[in-house]
């Protein structure tokens, strides 16, 4: 996992980026953090590691399932508050494929779920499975803690004769996202920031670049040379932050794919 930048100070304007809190998000130190399916699930099994199509990094987390399995991070978090869930995942096959399973515990360890109808519950993927698709797909979903939440439970299943794929898990306060204007620097390191050919074109010799979304998940990585242009079209429409390192300073643009 490429690790999110906590502040960046931009001086005409802030863009604090929330801390992923997520432990180990991207699978690069393996499967630590990660536990089988959740209480009472004995059945079920970890993924396995995978390293031949990530999304992002080196891993991912893949299961060929021949029945109901998944696996789950536990996170303290903050009742009645916002946050934003996301991550990116692959599903095929006969089966059901895949789903986000998700709910929160209480002070007692109770389960707790965000609505009483797993029907409209969108951590429950309103009780059906997400979108069968052979690329890597971005789920995202925003929510306000009930109020005797005092842990996460960020659940995900695949299903019998199914496969399905994960990478890059994020969970971040929302709300906490302020994109200013990006102060003028010495380094300009984009020429086009209204990006219309699904092409950012760097002016300068960056290295480690970084494309944030909007909520504050990197998107891209890459290092880059003058005048090359490195290809968005997986993007979606929308505004972006981007950074990187030039002559040993950090450097921030915001730019737009139309």
């Amino acid at each position: 996992m490429k690790k999110i930048f906590t502040v960046l100070g931009i001086a005409l304007g802030t863009f604090a980026l929330s801390q992923n809190l997520v432990q180990n998000p991207g699978f690069e130190n393996g499967l630590s953090n990660w536990a089988a399916g959740v209480a009472g699930t004995t059945t079920y099994t970890l993924p396995t590691v995978e390293t031949d199509t990530p999304y992002q990094g080196a891993n991912y987390a893949k299961y060929t399932a021949t029945a109901t399995t998944g696996f789950v991070q536990n996170i303290p978090i903050n009742a009645n508050s916002q946050y934003t869930v996301s991550f990116w995942y692959k599903a095929s096959g006969s089966g059901n494929g895949a789903r986000i399973w998700s709910s929160f515990s209480d002070s007692t360890n109770g389960t707790v779920y965000l609505t009483t109808d797993a029907s409209t519950d969108p951590l429950r993927n309103n009780n059906g499975y997400l979108a069968k698709v052979n690329a890597w797909t971005l789920k995202t979903i925003t929510f306000t803690s009930p109020a005797a939440a005092v842990q996460f439970q960020l659940h995900v299943r695949a299903y019998a004769n199914s496969v399905a794929s994960f990478d890059e898990f994020s969970l971040v306060p929302a709300g906490t996202l302020a994109v200013g204007e990006v102060a003028p620097s010495k380094y300009r390191i984009i020429k086009n920031t209204f990006v219309k050919n699904d092409g950012i074109t760097f002016g300068a010799d960056v290295k480690d670049v970084k494309v944030f979304n909007m909520f504050g998940q990197i998107v891209k990585t890459a290092s880059v040379k003058n005048n090359e242009v490195l290809n968005v079209a997986e993007l979606a429409k929308g505004n972006y932050i981007v950074t990187g390192t030039v002559n040993n300073e950090l450097v921030s643009q915001k730019v737009l794919k139309d």
